[in-house]
């Protein structure tokens, strides 16, 4: 062999060596970059290669922000005046950027020349390559390199980065493609369950649907629908396998739990690898490697939480995918179902605003009424009486002037009576109510308590049926028994046997209190009449009263959002109830309004 070809067997074989060098480089960076699909993470391990191989490199990674080029990556050595610069970001005109996003490729630059490219603080570089990535036909990223200390890119230096160029290119490919593969998915699972759910307003039946789509898509899996309720997260739908857990879910969790308050911090969805039960202090979960929680929040506040969960150690992206969409698609199903019960909320509120207005106006007409005829009755009696004891006087008749100052009073203590009773009335309106737990076995056994003097030593025969814990105003509630047994007392003053009964009944909406007596009774062609102000069905000499009891009753159970009935037959006795919902919302506006009416009105709009 002589020594020309030696020679070129020499450099055929340095040729090959380094072509294997950056075949090598090249399948390297491709496998590691097999398992990253975010770009700056790409090029990070791009500039790590890269500096391996071509000593007194610096590189940097830039992408399009607006009108620059900003750098979001460099490497170390590079001057602070370079850096404080780029991290302010370049004009996209910039050329040797301008030039390589025209080409499409990498571009080389030797004997770079720092005026001339318009790129400052960067006079100790000798040889500069740019390499482009674009995104949907627009250009968003650029990986900047140069050498110190050589003004020309060797023909192997050129080989290795257009070989990390492609391998960074081909894992962007990859990742977009990977990308478009979970929004396709994302998106199928979105349809399914928005057409599963259609237009219902069932929060729960609608986590159900999510939880059935995502036991399809993403079977193994474990799910839980939350809503906070009393300070703790309730699981109101739990898809686990240990009953253990499932019981500690539906019992509830702390709102402290940190990977509830992670979710709620984060205000969207959170995701843990490698699942620590007892880090995040969330018992018999020892079992999951990966979850993933998304919170929904209304005005602000947390009020419900879609959880998954895995034994598996990592999450695939389309399983992220899969969640979120799912999550999203769910959200707006709560957004319907939440509108849904605020608008009933404000349907019920408006009826017992119309209901308070009714009252009011009732009792405006009542008020007229009385104050044109019943107080007047009074104070017709005390004139009448005044001068009949002066003529009585005059006479020397002393036995009529005391039979006619006993008349006067008796008509002062009926005016007393009935300003006493307008008064009651308007206290059940202005009080606020304070409401708490109220056992109605204890208040109808102090009802009972406040009527004893009333009985005047007849024997009544009480037949109380279980009466349960209600939720309600423990005063005004105390008011309505008083009234309603007092009621029944009275009537049944002409009964054989008197017999008074109190039960419940309970359904989803709440409890009815029935109260039944077999006393006198009253003409149901009146019933209409009975819980206005000032109304009776029954002569003032037969049985005493004001007509002021049942009407307290009446705005007393309006007032907690509920209904008052009676009915009867003429001496058949009378059963009256009330109505008592499990959720009440403000009290009326028109309660409100109704305290604010004048003094002048005494009792009536609210007195």
């Amino acid at each position: 062999m002589t020594s020309e070809e030696l020679l070129n067997t020499r450099q055929a074989l340095a040729e090959a060596q380094q072509q294997i060098k950056v075949l090598s480089t090249f399948m390297a960076l491709t496998q590691a970059a097999a398992t990253i699909s975010d770009l700056e993470m790409l090029a990070r391990s791009a500039q790590e290669v890269l500096q391996a191989h071509i000593p007194g490199l610096q590189a940097a990674f830039y992408r399009c922000v607006g009108e620059r080029w900003v750098a979001q990556q460099t490497t170390d050595g590079l001057s602070p005046e370079f850096l404080d610069l780029v991290r302010h970001g370049l004009p996209l005109d910039t050329p040797p950027f301008a030039q390589t996003v025209q080409a499409g490729g990498p571009m080389f630059f030797e004997d770079w020349d720092a005026g001339k490219q318009r790129v400052p603080f960067t006079e100790a570089f000798g040889a500069v390559a740019l390499a482009p990535y674009f995104r949907d036909g627009r250009p968003g990223a650029v990986l900047a390199i140069g050498l110190v200390g050589a003004s020309v890119w060797t023909p192997e230096q050129r080989q290795l980065f257009s070989a990390v160029h492609q391998a960074v290119l081909g894992a962007q490919q990859r990742g977009i493609q990977t990308e478009l593969h979970e929004r396709q998915l994302g998106l199928e699972a979105f349809m399914q369950l928005t057409e599963a759910i259609g237009v219902g307003t069932d929060r729960v039946e609608a986590a159900q649907r999510a939880r059935d789509l995502l036991l399809e898509l993403l079977p193994e899996w474990s799910f839980g629908y939350y809503e906070l309720q009393d300070g703790l997260w309730k699981a109101l739908l739990a898809e686990v396998p240990d009953p253990v857990l499932r019981e500690a879910l539906a019992a509830g969790l702390p709102i402290s739990t940190p990977s509830f308050q992670a979710a709620v911090g984060a205000g969207g969805p959170v995701f843990f690898d490698e699942w620590d039960a007892a880090e995040q202090r969330f018992d018999h979960s020892e079992g999951y490697g990966v979850t993933g929680f998304y919170p929904y929040l209304r005005r602000g506040q947390p009020i419900a939480m879609f959880a998954i969960g895995s034994p598996q150690r990592r999450w695939q992206p389309q399983e992220r995918a899969v969640f979120l969409a799912v999550s999203r698609s769910l959200e707006l199903a709560l957004e319907r179902g939440w509108a849904a019960a605020e608008l009933e909320a404000s349907y019920r509120q408006l009826e017992r605003s119309n209901d308070e207005l009714m009252a009011a106006n009732g009792e405006l007409e009542a008020f007229a009424y009385s104050a044109s005829h019943d107080l007047r009755t009074p104070v017709r009696h005390v004139k009448g009486f005044t001068e009949l004891i002066r003529r009585a006087l005059d006479s020397g008749q002393p036995e009529k002037a005391e039979r006619s100052l006993n008349v006067l009073d008796e008509a002062a203590d009926q005016m007393t009576r009935m300003i006493d009773a307008m008064l009651e009335l308007s206290r059940s309106t202005r009080q606020p109510l304070r409401r708490e737990d109220v056992s109605l076995s204890q208040l109808v056994d102090e009802a009972r308590q406040d009527v004893h003097d009333e009985l005047a030593g007849r024997e009544i025969e009480w037949r109380l049926g279980a009466l349960p814990t209600v939720p309600g105003d423990r005063a005004t509630l105390r008011q309505v028994m008083t009234n309603l047994l007092s009621n029944a007392v009275k009537f049944t003053r002409r009964a054989a046997q008197p017999v008074i009964e109190v039960w419940t009944d309970e359904d989803e909406d709440g409890w009815t209190v029935w109260v039944r007596d077999n006393g006198a009774g009253f003409d149901p062609a009146y019933e209409a009449k009975l819980f206005g102000p000032f109304q009776r069905l029954h002569l003032q000499k037969d049985f005493e009263g004001t007509g002021i009891g049942l009407a307290t009753v009446r705005r007393i159970i309006l007032r907690h959002g509920g209904r008052v009935t009676a009915s009867s037959a003429l001496d058949q006795g009378a059963t009256f109830s009330f109505t008592l919902p499990r959720t009440v919302g403000e009290e009326a506006q028109s309660a409100q309004a109704l305290a604010e009416v004048p003094a002048g009105f005494l009792a009536k709009p609210g007195d």
